[in-house]
């Protein structure tokens, strides 16, 4: 007992960043309660609190990797489940306007495949499979509640299926409602100052059909990733093989305005894509029994981590501090790693004093470091889009001539591609392609062309 934080800890929303939370927490308190306003069923069904959930989501090799060393055993669960293994990047069609398509290759690496709703059912399972975590259905919380006019966090307040208001305390309130709401709420009953915000307004449209894999589907690929051609051609396009032998596809357009509303449409619109890939995989594919649509008007990185302090006892998480274009398919593996060093800052909190603060303090001051290389890569590709709103950096340009060197080099070496692939999928961070070894190696590509 002398090991642990305290009685109880409470997350707010039981979605991938909640659930894997509460996870890394169960260690260090007594109870772990996750409250989650919507009804949670016993199989793999969407849900409202996650609008987003009847479309493309990925789990990044780092996403998946960082549930693994929180649940142990999540990856085999999730595959049993009936996920897709796809190797990186044998198994992937990634197609640039640049370059053209990438090289198959076998690094060693691969990730899973599955819906949003499959993907958080295994991981609510794992969860509920913890004699200390407690997962608290259609409670709607209201509220977090500070102790009087102090610095400090009471609890929660949230309605039950009675309809009636009520408090419960709690030693740490981890915020994972997904836009933060509730912590900036409690700032503003403090007096305490909010956080500064960086928006990049990509106002993104995308359209998605479920479809049986075709019995003629192509052997040489199983998920593709068609990138578009700022400023030119603004659609993207995702294709991910999902449970029951089905593919989930969405075409995404920026600034788009019509939706495609019919099949027909959603086919003619797929021969305009950089590539014919897409279209030549769905031409003969069953028609869907429908489209579903989806609009997404900003990425938002809340800065709580440049605050002096937060209040003690409170920890926004996720989508509560960093809302991510998910045309990226970034954010749950980003919450999955936050959950992660969550895990690692807690560990090390248990030697000091005060442990709650000491874990507050420590996951802000490495949060930043999670966050950085998604947000980096994804907003980079969304600014090159001149009418998306945002600051671009002074070196924008320069950075968007090193990305293309670096995938004209990767066409041609393996240790880049697999730089490439490492970073993309969160398993390394940005930096690593600055490295003087590959910055050796991407310079000479030139060189050797010439020759």
């Amino acid at each position: 007992m002398s090991g642990l934080f305290g009685h109880r800890a409470i997350v707010i929303g039981a979605g991938i960043g909640g659930l894997s939370i509460a996870g890394a927490l169960a260690k260090y308190f007594e109870q772990v309660e996750v409250f989650e306003r919507d009804r949670l069923t016993a199989s793999a069904a969407s849900r409202s609190g996650t609008p987003q959930d009847r479309h493309p989501h990925g789990l990044l090799a780092g996403g998946l990797r960082a549930l693994g060393e929180i649940f142990p055993g999540f990856e085999s669960d999730l595959a049993g489940a009936g996920a897709v293994s796809v190797r990186i990047a044998q198994d992937i069609q990634y197609e640039r306007p640049d370059v053209g398509i990438l090289p198959k290759r076998d690094f060693g690496l691969s990730l899973l495949c599955a819906s949003r709703p499959l993907i958080e059912l295994v991981l609510r399972r794992r969860a509920e499979a913890v004699a200390n975590i407690a997962l608290r259905p259609e409670c709607r919380v209201t509220g977090i509640v500070p102790a009087g006019r102090g610095a400090l966090v009471h609890g929660i307040r949230f309605v039950a299926g009675s309809g009636r208001s009520e408090t419960l305390e709690a030693d740490l309130v981890v915020d994972a409602s997904g836009r933060g709401s509730l912590t900036l709420t409690l700032l503003d009953a403090l007096g305490w100052e909010r956080p500064a915000e960086t928006e990049i307004g990509v106002d993104l449209s995308y359209a998605t059909v479920v479809v049986p894999v075709p019995p003629n589907a192509p052997p040489d690929w199983k998920l593709v990733l068609t990138q578009p051609d700022p400023p030119f051609l603004a659609l993207h396009a995702v294709l991910v093989p999902t449970e029951d032998n089905r593919w989930i596809i969405a075409i995404a357009d920026h600034h788009a305005t019509f939706r495609l509303e019919t099949w027909e449409s959603f086919l003619e619109t797929s021969r305009s894509l950089t590539t014919p890939t897409v279209y030549n995989a769905l031409r003969c594919a069953e028609p869907p029994d429908g489209i579903r649509h989806y609009r997404f008007p900003a990425s938002i990185w809340k800065h709580f981590e440049r605050l002096p302090r937060l209040p003690r006892g409170v920890l926004p998480v996720a989508d509560a501090l960093c809302r991510f274009n998910p045309i990226h398919g970034q954010g749950m593996s980003v919450a999955a790693k936050q959950a992660r060093l969550l895990q690692d800052v807690s560990r090390r909190a248990a030697a000091e004093p005060d442990r709650i603060a000491a874990l507050q303090t420590g996951f802000m001051a490495e949060v930043a470091s999670v966050l950085e290389t998604p947000w980096n890569m994804s907003t980079s590709a969304d600014l090159a889009f001149p009418a998306t709103r945002g600051e671009r950096p002074e070196t924008f340009e320069e950075a968007r001539q090193f990305e293309a060197a670096v995938f004209r080099a990767a066409v041609a070496d393996p240790v880049i591609h697999r730089a490439t692939m490492e970073v993309a999928q969160l398993l390394q961070p940005q930096s690593l392609l600055h490295e003087p070894e590959i910055m050796r190696r991407i310079e000479a590509e030139p060189a050797k062309a010439a020759a």
